[in-house]
């Protein structure tokens, strides 16, 4: 068996799990909003294992793994045993933007 997929982050991809941290982690947002953050992240390191567990996106080759109303968009490269994780949206944010 072959061991875990390394997970990488876009540099959008960062951003945007920065700005649902801050969301999340904001003064007064209380435990509820922690755990979420925490459930969020969880998902992320998850994905390393089992990557193709989740569907396809609209975009051909991006999977989507929704999380606590979030939505993860990730690519998989199999030989190179990666994940690319492209955009983290939020609740209904716009998601034209891939």
């Amino acid at each position: 068996m072959k061991g875990p997929y390394q997970v990488i982050f876009t540099a959008r991809a960062r951003g945007d799990l920065l700005a649902v941290r801050r969301w999340l982690h904001q003064p007064g947002s209380g435990l509820k909003a922690r755990l979420r953050s925490a459930r969020i992240t969880r998902a992320i390191v998850e994905l390393q294992f089992t990557p193709f567990r989740w569907p396809e996106h609209d975009v051909s080759g991006v999977r989507e793994r929704p999380i606590e109303g979030h939505r993860i968009l990730y690519r998989i490269d199999d030989g190179g045993r990666t994940i690319s994780i492209i955009r983290v949206f939020g609740p209904f944010q716009d998601r034209s933007h891939v």
